[in-house]
C-alpha cells in the first residue's frame, strides 16, 4: 500500500513538472494583425456588382433622412451633443440621397443641402433659446420641401442608371 502511494505521488510530481498546455498557452505570443487589408476595386462586371439596386439606396436614405430630421427638430434645445448628431446624420443622408439623382434634380436637392449645412453649423456650436424658435421654423421648412418633391414615387424617372460605364 505504501509503495501504490508513493507510485501516485511521484505521478503527480511528474505532472505538474511537464507543464500544462493551458499554461503554455498563456504565454506563447499571438500573430499580429495587420494594420491595413487592401480592398478590391471593381473593374469589370462579374463577381463584383453592387449588392443592391440604386432604388434600394435611395429610399434606405430617405427614409433615414427623415428619421434623423424629426429627431433633430424634436430635440432642439435639449442636450447639444444629441442636437449635434442628429443634425449630421440627417445631412449626411441628404448628400447620400442626392448621389442616386440626375444632375438636374440634385441642384434642385442642392439648395436643401446648402440650408441644413447652415443649420447645423449653427446647431454644432450651440443653440440659444432664443434661436429655436427660427431654427425649428427652418428645419420644417427642409423637411416639408424634401418630403414633397424628393420621395422615390416623383423621383424614380430621374434616378441614374443601374450600370456604369467603366471604359476599355
Amino acid at each position: 500500500m505504501k509503495n501504490g502511494t508513493k507510485i501516485l505521488l511521484w505521478i503527480l510530481i511528474a505532472a505538474n513538472l511537464a507543464g500544462c498546455a493551458s499554461m503554455q498557452k498563456k504565454f506563447t505570443r499571438k500573430a499580429k494583425e495587420p494594420k491595413h487589408t487592401a480592398s478590391v476595386i471593381p473593374t469589370e462586371q462579374g463577381p463584383y456588382q453592387k449588392k443592391f439596386s440604386n432604388e434600394f439606396y435611395y429610399k434606405s436614405h430617405f427614409t433615414l433622412w427623415k428619421t434623423w430630421q424629426s429627431e433633430l427638430i424634436d430635440s432642439l434645445g435639449e442636450n447639444r451633443k444629441k442636437v449635434a448628431r442628429a443634425g449630421q446624420e440627417a445631412l449626411g443622408h441628404l448628400r447620400d440621397m442626392k448621389q442616386y439623382l440626375l444632375p438636374d434634380k440634385q441642384a434642385e436637392l442642392d439648395s436643401q443641402i446648402h440650408d441644413m449645412e447652415k443649420i447645423v453649423t449653427k446647431t454644432d456650436t450651440g443653440v440659444s433659446a432664443s434661436e429655436i424658435g427660427p431654427l425649428r421654423s427652418d428645419l420644417e421648412k427642409v423637411r416639408r420641401l424634401v418630403a414633397a418633391n424628393f420621395y422615390y414615387n416623383k423621383v424614380k424617372d430621374q434616378m441614374t442608371p443601374e450600370t456604369v460605364d467603366l471604359g476599355s
